[in-house]
């Protein structure tokens, strides 16, 4: 029967390759979402639309069902690196132990994470062993799988199990990746494959079970971005995974560690903590737009290290929380992993916990914002400079993380990006595993190519690039030597009879009239650079002459009319918010707001950003209707709201012991009286403070898991 089943299953899936929202599962289908560990506690209780249990090898049916019995949709989120618990590596599992599948460094140290558990390489053993998690956890109730962190160390390959699976993969003797250029690169394409393997095997193994119960499920890949994979030498299906049947979405997991440890490995006068959070935002969204697959980017209030004070993650969430609402083709987020270290004793995060009240208060504020912040938005027309600024993309790959790089590893790629963003400029990755997607390539008018620091799989993407330009598209292609990884003889130019991939390019899209910087080509254009991607940052006149360069490809004519530039600020309205940043330049903008960074969700008249600075506002004009009253913000869930005979009458529902605080308009001349009362139908004490100017009110009062509901008239 289960073969019949099966069998029905690949028909399906082969008929049906995406599925409408209404088919998806509720936890895909979810604007807002957060992970823990933990059962149900009011205290971590926030008001999402899904909870994700993070339990690997424990049965989570506890878990799960304390989360749904409060009503809560809820996934299951295992670790596919590695074996905490450490139960299938010692034999616990099945009976026999696999000292072979865990990841070793050259001197046959295993790489273990946080000390405690040891990441493993994909084998059959340890895919089985996966595929059993998921069906045990679909059986204790998730209705979504994700298998997170699907990543190996690209200094590893030397585990027993790794050396088999390369003889057979590549039919050669083994050879360390510490070698050579080839075997660096031969190392971590197999290891990219075997995750692939494995995604597949996980997703068809969520699919099937869906059709065998006839539920509706869902699987979702948490990932890190390609850069602060860099940073951390790990190489995971990234672009190469995009076409994968049977993913619903990526989350894109980021938080102030790789932001910062991505930062380490550039090196530039100007570089900052904004820039490199806008660009690992900008890395997911491009993997997900303009297709069927769907986006939850993650924002952390904290991180593991407890050596950062409460005051340095404050500042660097309004910065992540700013550049992932810059964001403006994603509209679902992870609010935060485990809220436990932010809302719970006993942790060392930030000096200790729970983090200060004021803190907590505006992490909720923004948990709101990201709850009601529609898809789209439009740049403030203030901010635009005479040409347009839009459509560069910076091309980049999955070999990227293939390859070996000189220090500072992301010297070449970020100089490229990060003196954009910080003018202002909303520069783009390129991923080039999506370069046959015409509708995906027709986002970008300019696209910039080194070859430095990655190549192309196949040939077929330099011959997608040829057909871009021809279309109509603009290529700076920033010149190199060969390197040594151009000269292996494994490699597919070599095979065909070129010295390197970017002559393979050069070959398809060479100037007819034998020019060497500057020529049309079809309906599009090249532009030849001879210079190293990595002296973009160092040099202000090598920069100087990259962005006149961009600002030449930008132009519709053929003269050179200086560098390209921006506002020195990003600001974006969507909806009835306004996200900003400053970075080299001041920002500022009239009109009476909510700051929803203030604990107090303040209203001010004028917005004032100083270079460093990011904000995150809400306009009052934009939600006040005549004179009827309404809620503008609050940091719990507001989860209904009416105005009916002379009352307005709201219910917010939020973690317990973090005060709720609502910012309300309600004009007339004498004061209101407001009742307020939990779900049992007690009255709940609440603190009220008036502002005159803005015909406001700002309530404070302790809140209720299942609501706390809120009268107020004359």
């Amino acid at each position: 029967m289960r073969r019949n089943y099966f069998l029905a299953f690949l028909i399906w899936i082969s008929c049906n390759p995406a599925l409408s929202q209404s088919e998806k599962s509720q936890v895909v289908r979810a604007k807002t979402l957060f992970q823990t560990n933990c059962g149900y506690d009011p205290r971590i209780a926030l008001a999402v639309d899904a909870v994700i249990v993070h339990q690997h090898g424990n049965d989570p049916t506890r878990l799960i069902r304390s989360w749904q019995g409060q009503g809560f949709s809820v996934g299951r989120m295992f670790f596919a690196d590695s074996d905490a618990g450490n139960i299938y590596w010692t034999g616990k599992w099945d009976g026999k132990e696999h000292p072979g599948d865990m990841e070793r460094r050259q001197d046959g140290q295993v790489v273990q994470c946080a000390n405690v558990r040891p990441y493993m390489l994909p084998t059959e053993g340890w895919i089985r062993y996966l595929e059993e998690m998921t069906v045990r956890s679909l059986d204790a109730g998730a209705t979504a799988i994700l298998p997170e962190e699907p990543l190996a160390h690209v200094f590893t390959g030397y585990e027993e199990s790794f050396k088999d699976l390369w003889r057979q993969r590549y039919d050669l003797p083994w050879r360390g990746q510490h070698e050579d250029a080839e075997a660096r690169w031969l190392t971590a394409q197999l290891k990219n494959e075997l995750y692939i393997t494995l995604e597949k095997r996980l997703a068809v193994k969520t699919r099937q079970y869906a059709l065998e119960h006839d539920k509706k499920l869902g699987f979702i890949l948490p990932i890190h971005s390609i850069y602060s994979n860099i940073a951390a030498q790990l190489v995971a299906p990234l672009g190469t995974s995009v076409n994968l049947e049977g993913v619903d979405g990526y989350i894109g997991q980021i938080w102030t560690g790789p932001v910062n440890w991505a930062l380490a490995h550039y090196d530039a006068p100007d570089k900052s903590f904004f820039t490199s959070a806008y660009a690992l935002y900008d890395y997911f969204t491009q993997l997900t737009v303009e297709s069927d697959k769907k986006l939850w980017l993650l924002v952390d209030p904290v991180e593991d290290n407890p050596d950062h004070t409460w005051a340095e993650f404050t500042e660097w969430y309004k910065h992540c929380v700013a550049a992932m609402l810059l964001m403006e083709d994603v509209d679902s987020y992870e609010i935060m992993p485990w809220p436990d270290r932010i809302f719970l004793p006993g942790y060392q995060t930030g000096g200790s916990t729970p983090a200060p009240e004021d803190y907590r208060t505006m992490i909720l504020s923004v948990t709101q914002a990201l709850q009601e912040v529609p898809m789209g938005g439009s740049s403030d027309s203030g901010l635009m400079s005479l040409r347009g600024i839009e459509g560069i993309g910076i091309a980049v790959s999955d070999t990227f993380m293939w390859q070996r790089h000189d220090g500072p590893w992301l010297q070449g790629m970020y100089g490229m990006l990060l003196p954009l963003i910080g003018q202002g400029i909303p520069v783009s990755s390129c991923i080039l595993e999506r370069s046959a997607d015409r509708r995906y390539m027709s986002r970008f008018k300019v696209i910039v190519l080194s070859y430095k620091d990655f190549k192309p799989l196949d040939a077929a993407w330099n011959e997608a690039i040829a057909e871009w330009i021809k279309r109509g598209g603009k290529l700076v292609l920033l010149q190199s030597e060969p390197d040594e990884l151009d000269r292996c003889a494994n490699m597919w130019w070599k095979k065909a009879g070129i010295a390197s991939a970017q002559e393979h390019l050069l070959s398809l899209i060479s100037s007819p009239q034998g020019q060497k910087e500057d020529w049309e080509l079809g309906k599009g254009q090249v532009t030849r650079w001879d210079i190293s991607p990595r002296d973009i940052a160092l040099s202000e006149e090598i920069r100087k002459k990259y962005m006149t360069l961009l600002g030449h490809a930008m132009e519709s004519d053929d003269e050179i009319s200086g560098p390209l530039y921006g506002p020195g600020c990003f600001a974006l309205l969507c909806g009835p918010f306004l996200v900003a940043h400053a970075e080299s330049r001041s920002y500022a903008k009239d009109g009476l707001w909510i700051d929803l960074f203030d604990p107090s969700l303040k209203v001010i008249h004028k917005i004032g950003l100083k270079p460093g600075q990011s904000g995150l506002y809400k306009d009052i004009a934009a939600l006040v209707h005549g004179k009827e009253p309404v809620v503008l913000h609050t940091t719990h869930r507001l989860m209904e709201q009416e105005f009916a005979n002379g009352r307005l009458r709201f219910l917010i529902r939020g973690p317990a012991e973090t005060p709720a605080v609502v910012r309300v308009f309600f004009p007339g001349k004498e004061p209101p009286k407001i009742s307020t009362r939990s779900a049992d139908g007690n009255g709940v004490d609440v603190d009220i403070t008036s502002d005159s100017d803005s015909n406001t009110f700002l309530l404070k009062f302790p809140n209720h898991t299942q609501g706390v509901t809120v009268e107020i008239h004359h």
